[in-house]
């Protein structure tokens, strides 16, 4: 592929080259994935032009398949000038991603977004993949239930882009999943319509090794063979799944007193291999330099002279345990930017609430004066629902991101080796920060509901409220002419 003179190569065992691999693997749930040439082609025209569009908006990364580009794009055309987009838009992923022989491919929308394309062949079975990386202002959406559906609508004034609903069905996951890989799933699809609010921003090289050790799988149960196994017991020397641990410790007294711990807290456990050295198991850990070390990176390699000889060095295990004790607490799973975007949601539910009950008072009094403008009533109280509805599907996807990237972590945390635990954790910790960096939902409008004034004048809102505007947007009315009725006038204040 055929890139533009201003794309520069990022350097491998630096920390860009490291994060982009980290987000690889969670968007594609696998360790088998492993990077193998970026170039950074983030183009400063476009770079100000998306700045300018997308102040304020709400922005995401997605990935776009280069194999699945249009046959009038090319790479090097999309660098140097954006994404062409139309009247139907461009469509982005956010979320899982699905090669061709992994799990999930080609099932429900809820496993991921499937990539058609099987890449080029490797040796050993190995495959190649060229993706790009893009960064896209999505602000306030509009919900659709299909792509199709975008094609015959019209942009609100007052939205960014269209929002493809794809429900994720949690139960159906962790059923074909067996326990065994990371089970939480992410799927969202937006599609927008100005090509300012698109900025690629890496292009990548990648292989998948479907023969390579997944890492992020556990062992199974020595007991029934089929669940991911999560506890280990020193005295029966055995992993057992959560259910088999209930059972089998239910025997007697003596059995229930087992000491059980998770699997990744096993005694004897292989610390790992060396980074630099993948022949020999790593055995510290150096604070400043943030890498485990083996004996020969401090003999003859990078900590063998100079100033790096001189950094303050801890055992291997004891970096691994801070960093497993580092985590989060409180709720399992649950990290603060989740608990700040369950709020919302908590709020916006409470004024689809206040919405619905206000809309069905506004029906009743209508009904009471004339039965024709029913119908109308109800289009305008389904009309501000959905605004409502927007904003907390956008909350909730927030909510979701966080989650999908903080479930990858505890997976990495259970089975991975801790030289590659704790160079994860530092990736993850970067990775948290960074979509953290990149916006938020936003808030509610001010009012919610439907209220009779006067005659028949119907207003969104709360009484004395007034609903905010986005600048250079216009308030949206609408007003029903009454040949044999002389005073009513609904109005949507938007």
């Amino acid at each position: 592929v055929a890139l533009h003179h201003a794309a520069v190569p990022v350097p491998r065992q630096t920390a860009e080259w490291g994060w982009l691999e980290y987000l690889l693997q969670v968007s594609m749930q696998s360790t088998r994935v492993r990077l193998r040439a970026a170039w950074s082609v983030a183009n400063k025209r476009l770079a100000v032009q998306c700045a300018k569009r997308c102040r304020g908006l709400l922005t995401l990364y997605a990935w776009v398949p280069v194999s699945e580009l249009g046959a009038a794009d090319s790479v090097q055309a999309i660098c140097q000038n954006g994404f062409r987009v139309g009247h139907r838009g461009v469509s982005f992923h956010i979320g899982n991603v699905r090669l061709p022989g992994t799990h999930g491919y080609g099932k429900d929308t809820h496993m991921g977004r499937s990539v058609r394309s099987r890449g080029r062949n490797l040796p050993q079975g190995r495959r190649l993949y060229e993706f790009l990386l893009c960064r896209v202002g999505v602000g306030r959406s509009y919900l659709i239930e299909s792509v199709d559906q975008a094609e015959s609508l019209d942009m609100p004034p007052e939205y960014d882009s269209f929002f493809v609903r794809h429900d994720t069905n949690a139960d159906k996951a962790e059923e074909e999943h067996f326990g065994v890989y990371p089970r939480h799933m992410l799927h969202h699809e937006y599609i927008v319509r100005d090509a300012a609010q698109a900025l690629p921003l890496y292009f990548l090289h990648f292989e998948y090794d479907p023969e390579a050790e997944e890492k992020l799988a556990l062992p199974l149960c020595d007991a029934c063979g089929t669940q991911a196994a999560k506890l280990y017991c020193e005295a029966d020397d055995a992993n057992f799944c959560p259910s088999c641990d209930t059972r089998v410790h239910a025997v007697n007294t003596i059995a229930r007193n087992h000491t059980r711990v998770e699997v990744n807290r096993r005694p004897n456990r292989a610390k790992g291999a060396c980074p630099e050295h993948l022949e020999t198991e790593a055995d510290e850990y150096c604070t400043e330099c943030r890498r485990p070390l083996c004996v020969h990176c401090r003999q003859l390699g990078s900590h063998s002279a100079g100033e790096a000889a001189k950094h303050k060095r801890v055992p291997l295990m004891e970096a691994y345990h801070h960093a497993l004790e580092a985590r989060p607490r409180g709720v399992p799973g649950m990290s603060d930017r989740q608990i700040i975007e369950q709020r919302l949601v908590a709020q916006l539910d409470g004024k689809l609430a206040q919405v619905q009950e206000s809309g069905r008072a506004a029906e009743d009094a209508i009904y009471q004066r004339v039965q024709g403008l029913v119908r109308e009533a109800q289009d305008l109280a389904e009309e501000q629902a959905s605004m409502y509805l927007s904003d907390e599907l956008e909350a909730k996807r927030r909510m979701e991101e966080a989650a999908w990237i903080e479930s990858y972590f505890e997976e990495v945390g259970k089975q991975t080796p801790a030289p590659e635990f704790l160079r994860s954790w530092l990736l993850h910790t970067e990775l948290r920060d960074d979509l953290a960096a990149l916006g938020s939902t936003h808030r509610p409008h001010v009012g919610a509901g439907l209220r009779v004034d006067g005659g028949f004048k119907l207003a969104a809102g709360e009484a004395g409220a007034t609903m905010p505007q986005r600048p250079g947007v216009g308030a949206v009315k609408r007003t029903m002419d009454m040949r044999e009725h002389t005073s009513p006038r609904f109005i949507l204040d938007a």
